[in-house]
């Protein structure tokens, strides 16, 4: 009988990246650790080197699975709308992820073609090179900005600390005297909370390419 193989050669790079995926997913980035990963598969830290030299390497890999599921191939004349929503659902589907794309992104293949997608359609507006590169970057940014700061959401790992400042921010608005502040007062359970998502984002994203237009 031949010797069984090491547990970094069983182990399957993709159903890993989906095990540390799912982590993110759950308790953001500062859980995805290769200890944590290891775990989960009942082998030691030291197997995962095999795939991932170090933590570094793990997160560019989950930032090229997530940029992987933009759909580029789909229709080969999409417009830029439609680009921008597949990518936008894909960063409102990991959200911990998202804020570590834009730095990420040009260190994987997904990236690197999803930035010249991107630059193609904005160069196909008009936009000089220059401005279809910074264009690309605005509106990237701006996407990551809808999705990690949703009204209602304060920017705090702990979930207690974000009740806390969302009870505040509450009790501050609905203090507020109508007479003084009829605008303020006839929108603050927006100020508190997304009632309707779809219309946050596709406002957001109509925003966006308008702007794009107009530059």
């Amino acid at each position: 009988m031949s010797p069984r193989p090491p547990a970094s050669e069983r182990l399957d790079r993709d159903e890993v990246l989906s095990t540390a995926l799912a982590i993110a997913d759950a308790d953001g980035l500062d859980a995805v650790t290769l200890r944590r990963v290891a775990a989960a598969w009942n082998v030691t830290p030291m197997a995962l080197y095999w795939h991932f030299k170090d933590k570094d390497a793990l997160l560019d890999a989950l930032v090229e699975r997530i940029l992987g599921e933009v759909d580029l191939t789909a229709s080969g004349k999409a417009d830029l709308r439609t680009v921008m929503t597949a990518l936008l659902r894909v960063l409102r589907a990991h959200p911990a992820l998202a804020e570590i794309t834009p730095i990420r992104l040009m260190r994987t293949d997904a990236g690197i073609d999803l930035a010249e997608r991107v630059i193609a359609l904005l160069r196909a507006e008009g936009h000089s090179p220059v401005a279809a590169a910074q264009l690309s970057i605005f509106l990237l940014n701006a996407l990551i900005g809808l999705v990690i700061r949703q009204p209602g959401d304060p920017a705090a790992a702990d979930p207690a600390l974000r009740e806390s400042l969302l009870t505040a921010k509450r009790a501050r608005l609905k203090s507020l005297s109508p007479q003084d502040y009829p605008n303020l007062t006839e929108t603050a359970d927006f100020f508190l909370g997304l009632p309707d998502e779809q219309e946050y984002y596709e406002r957001g994203l109509t925003m966006l390419l308008d702007g794009v237009r107009l530059t």
